[in-house]
């Protein structure tokens, strides 16, 4: 992309976008349908990146439905934990959580248990330098520092088997 535009931030299942340019100082709002939230940033403005570039201030938000598990956690700490931890996570759990810290700050995030069924269970977490984290069975993760001031977890698993899960503390 030029180094003037961010280009476009993504189309929102289960929800609507406003504004249709993408370049320096443009600004996209996000709203959800009937039956969904919106977890994250309903504005996005395209800034300059550091070097030369530009990109978005927030990363896309998800449009949640109203029983699902997840959330948007801002603050300097806190914990994140499957959903029932420390019983057994549910079947086909889809969760998403998105830590937020001020601009120019980055987060650590340090597991103190961690029980996923190895290789159905997952968690990805977004937001460090290069791609995706995945993690999976029963070893401890080492701690995740982000790249940017936020972080994404994203919890899935599958239809049997289920473990006691996952707990972090994250740090701003």
């Amino acid at each position: 992309l030029p180094s003037h535009t961010c280009g476009n931030p993504g189309r929102l299942r289960n929800g609507v976008q406003q504004g249709t340019t993408f370049s320096l100082g443009d600004r996209v709002r996000f709203s959800c349908n009937p039956g969904f939230f919106l977890e994250g940033h309903a504005l996005l403005t395209c800034q300059a990146s550091p070097g030369h570039g530009a990109s978005w201030d927030f990363p896309l938000p998800v449009c949640r439905a109203d029983d699902a598990c997840g959330g948007t956690l801002r603050g300097q700490s806190g914990v994140i934990s499957s959903p029932h931890f420390p019983l057994e996570y549910g079947n086909n759990a889809d969760c998403t959580w998105t830590i937020l810290a001020e601009p120019g700050d980055t987060i650590a995030l340090v597991f103190m248990d961690f029980q996923l069924e190895d290789g159905y269970d997952v968690l990805e977490v977004a937001g460090t330098e290069g791609s995706s984290l995945w993690f999976t069975g029963m070893n401890l993760p080492a701690p995740v520092i982000s790249s940017k001031n936020w972080l994404r977890l994203h919890f899935t698993s599958d239809g049997n088997h289920r473990q006691k899960g996952f707990s972090a503390q994250y740090q701003g």
